[in-house]
């Protein structure tokens, strides 16, 4: 008989585990945007002592390219999976409500504070492409990492404008079969082309990039991509389908998803040492556009297969870093900022600045937040 209910009060504890990683790569990979992109990060600048091997070029490139395929996609998911109970539970005014205060705050403080703080401290890197520049045409409250809390919130009133359409109908059926290899196939086919196609529109991200709303220059030929993910969440909810996955499908595409990627890296490899990276990256970020759904769809199956089945073995610490991953994601700009300017200003070679960029963002932004959830009024909206 199948499993019929409305809410349950277990919290999902390998979903939290899972959070907390996504975050960590978020972090790690705008390490590797500051290092490979010099002045991209509010305009932080790392001093090169001559180092920087094609390997390290090579590699970085792949691992940016790489963790942008799931870990977003990921985020996006997990966001929608929570939404309909939610809505169900508190209906959808008081949801709303809830959540313009604990999307609405933290975005106000990281944009007006976080983000206009990042960028001061980043004239002061040595070489910084902002330092001459003059004050009122700085890049303050630009959206930077909070594109996403804007993204979320609109997906948010999306899901809430179709319950008021339909009906609030949520209800927990694990009778649903779980989507198989011909759905999840035709959605890669289906996004990948749509990537493709917004990735080509060139000038109009340009122009995104000289908006208020430049953080979406990245992020913006993926939007569709993400909206999928987010609803797919909410049905998956309905359905119990992340804890029910097919085990045999998740590792057969995982497998094809990491061949893909070796692939890739064998790419940005051969560019690398041939010097042309830089000159193809036009071309690259066609293919990575097309591949996007096919490696990710992989590495988010067997991720959260993994997690499921291994959430005792990391425990509750990590679960407790999932729930303080939000505030990480908020703070992280500044804490970047202040980490490399000051390993910047030692000369280390590239390897190791990467790594201890790495090592101590992740750990004072969730370390910074896991002491500020300790006072209430912090933990009610982060």
């Amino acid at each position: 008989m199948a499993h019929l209910q409305t809410s349950t009060k277990k919290r999902v504890l390998f979903i939290d585990q899972i959070k907390a990683v996504m975050i960590a790569l978020v972090i790690a990979q705008h390490v590797l945007l500051a290092m490979l992109f010099p002045g991209a990060w509010f305009g932080i600048h790392i001093p090169s002592d001559g180092s920087a091997h094609p390997l390290f070029i090579g590699i970085s490139s792949w691992s940016l390219y790489f963790f942008n395929t799931f870990f977003m996609y990921m985020l996006f998911l997990i966001s929608g999976y929570f939404v309909p109970r939610s809505v169900h539970k508190k209906g959808v005014t008081r949801y709303l409500k809830e959540r313009l205060l604990r999307i609405g705050i933290p975005f106000a403080f990281g944009l007006l504070l976080i983000n206009s703080s990042s960028f001061l401290l980043g004239r002061l890197s040595p070489g910084s492409a902002t330092a001459d520049m003059p004050w009122r045409d700085l890049p303050f409250n630009q959206l930077g990492v909070m594109w996403f809390l804007v993204v979320l919130f609109a997906f948010d009133l999306l899901y809430c404008g179709w319950v008021q359409l339909r009906g609030d109908r949520f209800a927990i059926n694990t009778s649903a079969p779980t989507p198989q290899l011909r759905s999840w196939l035709m959605s890669a086919v289906v996004l990948a082309i749509i990537e493709v196609v917004m990735a080509t529109q060139t000038q109009f991200w340009a122009a995104v990039a000289r908006w208020p709303l430049g953080g979406l220059q990245i992020q913006g030929p993926h939007i569709f991509t993400y909206l999928f993910l987010f609803f797919l969440g909410c049905k998956a909810s309905s359905h119990r389908w992340l804890e029910r996955l097919d085990a045999q499908l998740v590792v057969r595409w995982f497998r094809f998803s990491f061949a893909l990627a070796l692939g890739l890296l064998g790419i940005y490899l051969a560019l690398a040492f041939n010097g042309s990276l830089s000159n193809e990256r036009e071309k690259i970020s066609l293919l990575e556009s097309l591949l996007n759904p096919f490696i990710g769809w992989g590495m988010m199956g067997y991720l959260l297969l993994w997690f499921q089945r291994n959430e005792n073995r990391f425990g509750q610490w990590l679960a407790n870093a999932g729930v303080d991953s939000f505030g990480a994601y908020i703070i992280h700009t500044l804490v970047l900022v202040i980490v490399l300017e000051t390993i910047g200003f030692i000369g280390l070679n590239p390897w190791l600045i990467t790594a201890a960029g790495i090592s101590l963002g992740i750990t004072i932004s969730f370390g910074t937040i896991h002491q500020l959830r300790r006072i209430p009024a912090v933990a009610r909206v982060i």
